[in-house]
């Protein structure tokens, strides 16, 4: 039989405090594929990503990756995440951040706006830049899915536009599972939309289910 190299999480829940926050949630994320993931405030995208990741311990979840289970994805070396907080220590340079993710022979080091700076140091840069890098190493790592929550957050349009053409260019290698209030921005990069909402995961076909399921006005 061929090799599942999905990544699939079944019954998923969590809860904290004796609130309920995720719910027996499924999710399957195809290879070369890029899924949404929209939700208010406070319903769970971050928690979802950080269970997954390995950085929360679930309640119960049945989780594969390419077909081996796990309990914390970290630990596959084969998921990524990008959290919302800055992750690279400041006293690295650009091209000491890309050796130490083994990236020197990826197309990040073709990446103009990081070939100008690869001597300049994380702590020099902008808020703005240091995301965008960060993005950038995460979706240019050798894992087959990246998790990215809250990637457009805060940044300029042209920094936006970036991560879009390279969430897109390498979508081809690799799964995505991508959340950010910036909802429009997700809807431009999905193949599927699904609205984190109750504990749990609804499939959005059009605008018009955000406002049914109350995620827009």
């Amino acid at each position: 039989m061929p090799l599942d190299r999905s990544l699939y999480l079944d019954s998923l829940s969590y809860s904290r405090g004796g609130r309920m926050i995720l719910s027996g949630l499924f999710l399957e994320l195809e290879p070369s594929t890029i899924v949404g993931l929209l939700g208010r405030n406070g319903t769970g995208k971050s928690t979802l990503m950080n269970c997954i990741f390995g950085n929360c311990k679930p309640d119960f979840a049945y989780m594969k990756c390419d077909g081996q289970i796990f309990n914390q994805g970290y630990k596959t070396k084969n998921i990524t995440y990008l959290t919302q907080y800055s992750f690279i220590p400041k006293h690295l340079t650009l091209l000491r951040a890309i050796q130490y993710f083994d990236l020197e022979d990826s197309p990040i080091m073709d990446i103009d706006i990081v070939k100008e700076r690869l001597l300049s140091k994380i702590g020099d840069l902008s808020t703005g830049l240091v995301r965008l890098f960060e993005c950038l190493l995460v979706l240019y790592s050798k894992a087959n899915y990246c998790l990215l929550d809250e990637p457009f957050s805060g940044l300029s349009p042209l920094y936006i536009d970036m991560i879009k053409q390279h969430i897109l260019a390498v979508k081809s290698l690799k799964g995505i599972l991508i959340s950010d209030h910036y909802y429009t921005h997700v809807m431009d990069v999905s193949d599927r939309l699904l609205l984190l909402t109750g504990g749990s995961l609804k499939s959005v076909q059009k605008i018009e289910d955000l406002v049914l399921h109350q995620y827009l006005k």
